[in-house]
């Protein structure tokens, strides 16, 4: 006789097939929920956190929604400090950054490339902001690991949906990458 368990249906399990699927195609490892409701908790927290161990500390993604065509995105989104988020906009879509763990700074440029507004998101602080459409906006993780809810309207298109401005390292050059990123810590006054 199989094991009964007593696992709320909301309960969500990174190695279960019928839980979840797992992208592997995208800029980060993401696993998409197969099931509603959903619910994220402390476990499965730790759960996305091993689950970047077990691929070097890379980037590693929880999508709520069920894929890239889903009409409003949610994600839980664990991302390293010293990765290069390019600063970029989205002509018809804002986002909404809510931190669940670590400390994220966040960056809006005028057209261009000015920086008008930035703002520093811990959970004892600032917790949740918000970013229009067709405002260009960068993240930088100022602790070796941050944990954030993300939610924007949907599809995902690949092409379509993010623009690079000119005045932005394009990831290319390290050094003009790290000058570009001293820059803007240096412009938050903090150490």
């Amino acid at each position: 006789m199989a094991e009964q368990t007593n696992k709320p249906l909301s309960y969500v399990d990174l190695d279960d097939p019928e839980s979840v699927w797992v992208d592997k195609g995208g800029r980060s490892l993401g696993f998409f929920c197969q099931k509603k409701p959903v619910r994220v908790d402390h476990a499965l927290i730790q759960e996305l956190k091993n689950a970047s161990a077990s691929i070097d500390n890379k980037n590693v993604r929880l999508c709520l929604h069920e894929s890239a065509d889903s009409l409003f995105h949610e994600m839980i989104i664990l991302e390293r400090r010293g990765n290069y988020y390019r600063p970029h906009k989205h002509l018809a879509k804002g986002e909404s950054h809510h931190i669940i763990e670590g400390t994220l700074a966040i960056f809006i440029f005028e057209q261009d490339g000015v920086l008008v507004d930035s703002c520093v998101l811990e959970p004892q602080g600032n917790l949740i902001y918000r970013v229009g459409a067709d405002m260009y906006h960068t993240i930088i993780p100022l602790t070796d690991l941050i944990i954030f809810h993300e939610s924007k309207p949907g599809p995902f298109l690949r092409r379509e949906d993010s623009v690079f401005p000119d005045w932005a390292p394009d990831g290319g050059d390290p050094g003009e990458v790290a000058e570009f990123v001293a820059k803007l810590i240096q412009q938050l006054g903090i150490q």
